[in-house]
């Protein structure tokens, strides 16, 4: 097992441990942009008067969403209520750009704490008015980050993930979406941390995105990709490298659209 996944894995194990995670940080080419300029900054899972961090301290922004069918699912807890403050940032389709991990449960910066996959999503803001739009259009995928072996996830301990923008995306403004998640093999406990970057696509154009989704409304709790086999489920070291499969887990949602 790599060191780092090592050391997760004894966080993971001990009593208050704050295994989570939010991506406020937008990279373009490598470049790491300011928190919540170009991502929808998300709410606290408390109210201000049960919050007991202190001002600044971000922690409260980080635990999963757990319910699938919430509104909240789209962009983050609460995350359309800053749609009007956040800028957009102009990138050019065919380059990378990325998301990074700016808070976790040890502080500001951090990793990808659960193990699991992670997919971005692109959804045209109609009229190009990102300021107004909730999510609630169509969503095509651009990008999935899985296993890269089958005792191994891509992005399990990373900082961030990277992809490329297909250089065919229609030109036009984007809320453009990463979810990282937990799988389970426990029914409706997978974990979800979920944000939105808003993006203007500069590009030639000519693709036609196909394969669409809808956030809330296309995953089920019984999804293979949600609900997962015992010999798939890494998470606390309970199954034996030698018995681990994770090649075989299918993603849910559409198929990655390459332009």
């Amino acid at each position: 097992m790599k060191p780092y996944l090592a050391a997760l894995l004894s966080a993971m194990l001990t009593p208050g441990a704050l295994g989570h995670q939010v991506h406020g940080m937008l990279l373009v080419n490598g470049t790491e942009t300011p928190e919540w300029k170009y991502v929808r900054d998300v709410g606290p899972q408390f109210d201000d008067a049960h919050n007991p961090y202190p001002e600044g301290n971000e922690f409260p922004k980080t635990p999963p969403q757990m319910d699938i069918n919430h509104p909240d699912i789209t962009c983050g807890r609460k995350a359309f209520d800053s749609a009007a403050k956040t800028e957009t940032a102009d990138v050019l389709a065919g380059l990378e750009v990325g998301f990074r991990v700016s808070w976790d449960g040890n502080g500001k910066y951090g990793v990808i704490w659960h193990p699991g996959p992670a997919q971005i999503y692109l959804s045209r803001a109609p009229d190009d008015d990102l300021a107004q739009y909730r999510g609630d259009g169509d969503w095509f995928k651009i990008a999935y980050g899985g296993p890269v072996g089958n005792n191994e996830w891509l992005l399990w301990g990373a900082h961030e993930f990277n992809f490329t923008i297909p250089e065919t995306t229609p030109p036009g403004k984007y809320l453009m979406r990463i979810e990282q998640w937990m799988p389970t093999h426990m029914l409706d406990y997978s974990q979800w941390y979920v944000n939105c970057a808003q993006v203007n696509i500069i590009g030639p154009g000519g693709g036609t995105p196909t394969e669409f989704a809808k956030f809330p409304g296309t995953y089920d709790i019984h999804d293979p990709g949600l609900m997962i086999p015992t010999n798939q489920f890494v998470n606390g070291g309970f199954v034996p490298d030698d018995e681990m499969r994770l090649l075989e887990y299918k993603a849910p949602g559409p198929a990655v659209w390459t332009g």
